[in-house]
Order: structure tokens, then C-alpha cells, then sequence
């Protein structure tokens, strides 16, 4: 199934971009930050990059697979994760999570950023969530497409 998802951004945006490497599998995201390991750096090609959280495990949260539209929102309104991205230099850009996408019953939060200047390279991720979220699969998309970390 994810592998579907994978053809399906990349269908939809054209080409990938660089490879959000978290150790080709899912990630824990908890209330503190955490940094995540790259497997390379993310390059922001178009200077609208996002990242896509696809949630694995949705018992945890207390929401059934039939309501998830409605009850994501619910449980986990826009704001509810932060991302900070670090480029070389150790600038700042943090990512804001504004929404939310569904793909073939996985639903996902997005986070996005519209001012990266474009070649920016990130060589480091942080994260956080008002609360705990396990089994995150992350996809860096940018207006050229996508590619997924555990493929």
C-alpha cells in the first residue's frame, strides 16, 4: 500500500526530490522535541517544500478508520505538530502544520513552509506533538514531488 502512495505522489508532482531518510522505517514522534536521522539532506527545490506525516496507527488515538475524516481534525487540530528544519548554517525553519491528507485509509498531517529560499538544503529535522504518535511514515514533498523514507 505504500508503495501505491509513493507512485501516486510522484505521479501527481512530476519528479523527486531528495530522500527523507529516517532508517528506511516508521518513525515515534513524542511531546519533546526529538531530532530525526536523515539518510541524506532534504533539498527545498521549489521554495514550497512540506512534509507529509502519514499516521499508521490510529487506535492509539482513539479514532476509528470509518470516522477519520472527521475525527482527525478533532484530535489532532492544525498546530498539533511542529517540525524545525536546520540548514548548513544552522538557520531556522520551522514548519506549520496546517492540514491534513488522506490516501487509500491513511491519513496524514501536513506541514508546510512557503518562503524557503529555493537549493536550500536541511541537514537536520526536529520534531514534536502534543501528543504521542507512533509508527509516522514521512514523505518530503515539494511542488516536484515526493519520495517516502522506507521504500
Amino acid at each position: 500500500m505504500l508503495s501505491l502512495l509513493l507512485s501516486w505522489v510522484l505521479a501527481m508532482g512530476g519528479l523527486a526530490v531528495d530522500s527523507l531518510g529516517v532508517g528506511g522505517r516508521p518513525v515515534d514522534i513524542g511531546v519533546e522535541w526529538q531530532a530525526v536521522e536523515l539518510r541524506e539532506p532534504l533539498t527545498s527545490k521549489t521554495g514550497n517544500p512540506r512534509l507529509l506525516l502519514y499516521l499508521r496507527n490510529l487506535d492509539a488515538l482513539g479514532v476509528e478508520r470509518k470516522r477519520m475524516v472527521e475525527a482527525l481534525p478533532r484530535v489532532l487540530p492544525p498546530g498539533s505538530i511542529a517540525a524545525i528544519a536546520y540548514d548548513k548554517a544552522g538557520s531556522r525553519y520551522p514548519f506549520t502544520h496546517t492540514g491534513y491528507s488522506f490516501f487509500r485509509g491513511m491519513p496524514g498531517l501536513v506541514l508546510e513552509r512557503d518562503d524557503v529560499p529555493r537549493g536550500t538544503t536541511f541537514f537536520r529535522l526536529e520534531l514534536r506533538a502534543v501528543r504521542r504518535l507512533d509508527d509516522v511514515v514521512m514523505i518530503w514533498l515539494d511542488s516536484l514531488g515526493g519520495t517516502r523514507p522506507d521504500g
